[in-house]
């Protein structure tokens, strides 16, 4: 392919090359059904080494079979991908290009390795030149798959005979003119984001349950704020991703080994260069807070660490704590944060209010993000007075902005007379608080080298509403990583929402709406849950074995859902269907956003492998849905109080999506502890063993059928 040279290949994502590395671990080859099925009979012989075997996937949509090296990227596992090309070479069509992210553009997810898939396919987006469009078309022989997709203006194409690089392609494309982008129509293999336990008794929620990706980064079991929002349980959802960048709009900032940058700028000379002075290592340290990067052995863990900073200087220092810009550097570092395209505002300043500041901040929100809002982070200062900063304050009249304060270890208000001992600032409070966050001796990044503020890389006791303020616009960058449409209102109520009451119930002018909780608001910017639980029975004259299933279809977040259907299958060893149990809605039962409505399907009976002396068994479930956003904000401007209504559905809005698939397995000689799998814990108020909504059980060994509505 033309732009694969050496190790170097990327792709355009918001309008900048994104870095590829062709893939160490995977293989993708095109199949017909019939020898996908042969595939993954012969799985086991395509192992170079007995103890680094293949993992085969189908992925049936797009007639492609993935075959992935166990240990790939150590010693030894290249054998195995060589193997498995040699072992296709004869057989099989030419197969796509496989990639991985490259160095510096997305982590993997802890040290799991996802695969981008180039499958012929292509989004064009055309500057509404209908002639343009079909010179380019034919010039290029590009076949039409799909007019008006995924959005309007956009046409979603295939290469001719999928033989050709959607990446190079894309590329070309994306730089000529007439052309608004585009992008290669990817394949993306990732692992899954659920946690998993066993025993005997399982709580209705998980709260309890451990985090699946612990990060290596040595100064973690320093950052207390990290654990008291719950960053590592967040981190089972989503980490971020490169696609969402946060600006820091501060001192400016420049390269560092923990986080990855995107494109800045100096408002205070207009140049896109934000090195800072040497002393100006505030932007530094706000950066680390939000995004540092996890699981590379080295310093910190942001709260998105897969995100990107763009570093935007407004200041520079002058001495004595103070530094220096005016209104029309900062209205303008503002405007070209949103220009740039960063997707958060982080704001760990104050200064005296200014219309041109002001009007700054609102174009972020009916400009920013293609229309739906920057969401924008910013400090309530550090006095410890009964009064928020500016431009904090502003939070009451602008969508998508939230003021914030700083908490302590121990959840107070940080004040002069907190527990944490340091007696020489405070918190600023006030009606206009929306939340609070850590602000005391937190680790960061420091300026490499000599500068900053010490003479290492990090720095161990960052403190203030600066330091509270990146904890926010990090959470910010995950929420919008779960979900990038959404409007920066909607970010706005999701951690609104979800904070951790603290204080006086309900909002208070101490801590707003509480203390961040990131895996609360991972949770609420989901769309549809799952819970899912199998046990192995035994039945009739020969012991037969059979599956007891229940399944829990929840909605956490702030959309109205619909569940269109659900299939449960078991699988006999080869993968065919032994059994089957299949829902589908005329419609579906809706779960209303905040409810604590759930869908159960209980005591599903379905039969399985073997007996009680010799069994196992294999399950799959998957399911779609239809999903409203919001109509409105929770809270209008300037209230403080939310409004519960959930509005009327319009049937012309809704969104449908395949929630995906979850499969589970289990064998043995005696009887098992449930086989489990959850995306994450109950709502909130939710009573175990009270459903909260409609449940359907079938019970074939009775011949039984209950449909319960609420």
């Amino acid at each position: 392919m033309s732009d694969k040279t050496g190790s170097t290949a990327y792709y355009y994502a918001d309008g900048e090359r994104v870095p590829l590395a062709p893939s160490s671990h995977f293989v993708a080859v095109r199949a017909t059904p019939q020898d996908a099925d042969s595939m993954v009979q012969g799985a086991a012989a395509l192992s170079a080494d007995p103890q680094q075997p293949v993992e085969i996937f189908r992925v049936t949509d797009q007639d492609l079979v993935v075959f992935k090296v166990a240990g790939a990227g150590v010693p030894g596992a290249a054998p195995g991908i060589m193997a498995a090309q040699a072992a296709l070479a004869d057989d099989a069509a030419p197969g796509p290009d496989v990639y991985e992210p490259g160095d510096g553009a997305e982590a993997a997810n802890g040290g799991t390795p996802t695969a981008l898939i180039d499958n012929g396919e292509l989004i064009v987006k055309f500057g509404g030149d209908a002639a343009t469009m079909a010179r380019v078309l034919k010039k290029y022989r590009l076949e039409t798959i799909q007019a008006d997709y995924p959005e309007p203006g956009a046409v979603l194409v295939m290469t001719a005979g999928r033989a050709d690089s959607a990446v190079a392609l894309a590329n070309e494309l994306h730089e000529l003119d007439g052309i608004d982008y585009a992008v290669p129509n990817f394949v993306r293999l990732s692992p899954r984001l659920t946690a998993t336990l066993e025993g005997a008794a399982r709580p209705e929620a998980l709260g309890d349950a451990g985090p699946a990706f612990t990060p290596n980064d040595p100064l973690l079991s320093s950052q207390w704020g990290i654990a008291k929002i719950r960053c590592p349980e967040a981190w089972d959802i989503s980490r971020g991703s490169s696609a969402i960048t946060v600006a820091i709009i501060d001192e400016g900032g420049n390269a560092h080994e923990d986080y990855v940058q995107a494109p800045g700028f100096d408002a205070r000379f207009n140049d896109s260069d934000p090195t800072p002075n040497p002393a100006d290592g505030h932007g530094v340290a706000c950066a680390g807070i939000a995004v540092g990067t996890a699981g590379n052995g080295r310093g910190i863990a942001g709260v998105a660490p897969n995100s990107r900073v763009r570093h935007v200087r407004i200041a520079y220092g002058i001495g004595g704590g103070f530094w220096s810009t005016t209104d029309a550097v900062i209205a303008a570092g503002v405007r070209r944060a949103v220009d740039l395209g960063a997707d958060v505002l982080s704001n760990s300043w104050g200064s005296g209010a200014s219309t041109v500041v002001t009007n700054a901040f609102v174009y972020a929100q009916t400009n920013g993000r293609g229309g739906r809002g920057t969401p924008i982070a910013a400090a309530t200062g550090n006095g410890d007075i009964l009064g928020v900063g500016y431009p904090a304050r502003l939070s009451p009249v602008i969508r998508g902005f939230l003021a914030v304060g700083a908490s302590n270890q121990w959840d107070q208000r940080k004040s002069m007379t907190s527990l944490d001992g340091e007696t020489w600032w405070g918190s600023n409070y006030g009606p206009e608080v929306d939340v609070v966050a850590p602000g005391v001796k937190i680790p960061t990044t420091d300026m490499m080298g000599a500068g900053g503020y010490t003479s290492g890389n990090y720095v161990g006791t960052f403190n203030g509403t600066s330091s509270a303020t990146p904890h926010v616009a990090g959470l910010m960058a995950l929420t919008l990583a779960v979900d990038p449409e959404l409007r920066s209102w909607e970010v706005e109520d999701i951690i609104k929402l979800t904070a951790r009451d603290l204080g006086a119930a309900g909002r208070d002018q101490q801590f707003g709406f509480g203390r961040i909780d990131a895996r609360a608001a991972l949770e609420a910017a989901s769309k549809i849950w799952y819970d899912i639980q199998v046990v192995p029975v035994f039945l009739g004259a020969g012991r037969e074995t059979f599956l007891r299933v229940q399944v829990r279809m929840f909605n956490p977040g702030i959309n109205t859902v619909r569940l269109n259907g659900l299939s449960f299958r078991s699988h006999a060893a080869n993968g065919t269907v032994l059994d089957e149990f299949s829902f589908r809605g005329t419609p579906g039962p809706v779960m209303l956003a905040r409810s604590g409505h759930d869908v159960r399907f209980a005591n599903l009976l379905l039969r399985a492998n073997g007996n009680q002396n010799s069994w196992s068994y294999n399950w799959s479930a998957n399911w779609d849905y239809t999903f409203w956003r919001p109509s409105a904000p929770a809270f209008a401007l300037g209230s403080m109080e939310a409004d519960a209504g959930a509005g009327v559905l319009d049937e012309s809005q809704g969104l449908s999506a395949n929630g995906g698939t979850v499969e589970g397995s289990g064998s043995g000689g005696t009887p098992a502890t449930p086989d489990t799998a959850s995306a994450g814990p109950g709502l909130a108020g939710a009573v175990a063993g009270e459903p909260g909504g409609d449940r359907v059980t079938v019970d074939r060994s009775s011949r039984e059928i209950t449909i319960v509505v609420r």
